[in-house]
C-alpha cells in the first residue's frame, strides 16, 4: 500500500507541475476573454498615462503579457497627463493613455519635430462636484463659465445658500484642466485662482471640496471614473449639467454634454509593425471594450 501511495503522490505532483507550466504559457484571461495579442517582456514598450485610466491599461498589460495584474504593475507607469506627454516627446515613454494634449503639450511636440498619433479607446464624462451639503444640484455650462470667469461669485445666484463660491482649479497640463478649457471656458477668459485654490492632483481636488475648511462653498472638477471608482468620497456630490446626471449610461448614449475621449497616444514615427501600434490597436478593439466595461469604463463608440 505504501508503494502505491507514493506512486499516486508522485503522479499527482507531476500533474500539478504540468498544470503550472501550462498556466505560465497560457494567455491571461479576463472573464471569458483570452487575449488575442501576446507580447513578451522583451518586446514590451514603455507605457505611461493618466491616473484615471491606469486600471484599463494595467489590465491590458496583464492580459497581453500573460501576467497577473500584480506582476504587470512593473510594466506600466502612471506619471499623470502633464508628465506623460513630455515623456512621450522626450522618448521616455513610447505609449501613453491620456485625454487629448493641451495646447502647450502640442507646441512642445512641434518644437521637437514630434508628431502625435492617437487612437480613441474610452469615452469619459467631465464632471463637476460640490460638497454634499450644498443645496445646488444642477448647473448649466453657461453658469460654470461664469463661475470660472469670476462673474458668478456666490451660490445664492444659483439658488443656493448665501455662500461665496470657491472655484478650485487643477494644474496646467493636467487632463482635468485641459477639459475645463475644452468644455467650459478658454484659458484667456478664466479668472486667476487665489493662492491655494489650484490643486496639483486629482485626489487633492476631491479632498478639498469634500473636507477642507470653507468646503461648503467649494466646487471642483474631474472625471467620472476617478471620482466614482478610484477616489470616492461621500462628502461630495456630482452636479447635473444641463439637467443631465453624469452616468455611464448618459455617456454611452451621448446625452451627457461633456464627454471627453481617452486615447492610446504614440509618436507618429512609430513603425507600422511595432509593439506600440499592436497594443494601441488591441486597446481599441472588441476584447478591450469588454474589459473596459467590466472595469466600469465606457468604451469609445465614436461621436
Amino acid at each position: 500500500m505504501k508503494g502505491k501511495t507514493k506512486k499516486l503522490i508522485a503522479l499527482l505532483l507531476a500533474a500539478a507541475m504540468l498544470l503550472g507550466l501550462a498556466a505560465c504559457g497560457k494567455k491571461q484571461e479576463s472573464g471569458n476573454i483570452t487575449s488575442e495579442l501576446s507580447l513578451s517582456e522583451a518586446d514590451w514598450p514603455i507605457v505611461d498615462g493618466a491616473t484615471a485610466f491606469k486600471p484599463f491599461y494595467l489590465k491590458a498589460a496583464s492580459m497581453i503579457l500573460g501576467k497577473t495584474e500584480e506582476e504587470a504593475q512593473q510594466y506600466v507607469l502612471c506619471s499623470t497627463t502633464d508628465v506623460a506627454y513630455p515623456a512621450l516627446v522626450d522618448k521616455d515613454a513610447d505609449l501613453i493613455f491620456c485625454l487629448g494634449p493641451s495646447e502647450e503639450q502640442e507646441k512642445l511636440a512641434k518644437s521637437r519635430g514630434i508628431g502625435f498619433e492617437s487612437i480613441p479607446v474610452l469615452n469619459e464624462a467631465f464632471v463637476f462636484f460640490v460638497n454634499k451639503d450644498n443645496p445646488v444640484n444642477s448647473v448649466t455650462v453657461k453658469q460654470l463659465h461664469d463661475i470660472y470667469a469670476g462673474t458668478i461669485t456666490n451660490w445664492k445666484e444659483l439658488g443656493g445658500n448665501d455662500e461665496p463660491i470657491i472655484a478650485y482649479q487643477r494644474s496646467e497640463g493636467s487632463g482635468s484642466q485641459t477639459g475645463l478649457y475644452k468644455f467650459v471656458i478658454s484659458k484667456a477668459e478664466i479668472a486667476e485662482p487665489p493662492k491655494g485654490v489650484r490643486v496639483d492632483t486629482m485626489a487633492g481636488i476631491v479632498d478639498v471640496v469634500a473636507n477642507y475648511k470653507n468646503s461648503a462653498g467649494a466646487i471642483g472638477y474631474s472625471y467620472l471614473y476617478f471620482v466614482k471608482n478610484q477616489h470616492y468620497d461621500d462628502n461630495i456630490k456630482l452636479l447635473n449639467i444641463e439637467g443631465i446626471a453624469p452616468t455611464n449610461d448618459a455617456v454611452a448614449s451621448g446625452k451627457y454634454p461633456m464627454i471627453n475621449t481617452a486615447y492610446a497616444v504614440f509618436r507618429s514615427s512609430e513603425p507600422q509593425d511595432s509593439a506600440v501600434r499592436k497594443i494601441a490597436n488591441w486597446c481599441a478593439g472588441k476584447q478591450a471594450a469588454q474589459i473596459a466595461t467590466e472595469l466600469g469604463y465606457v468604451p469609445y463608440k465614436g461621436k
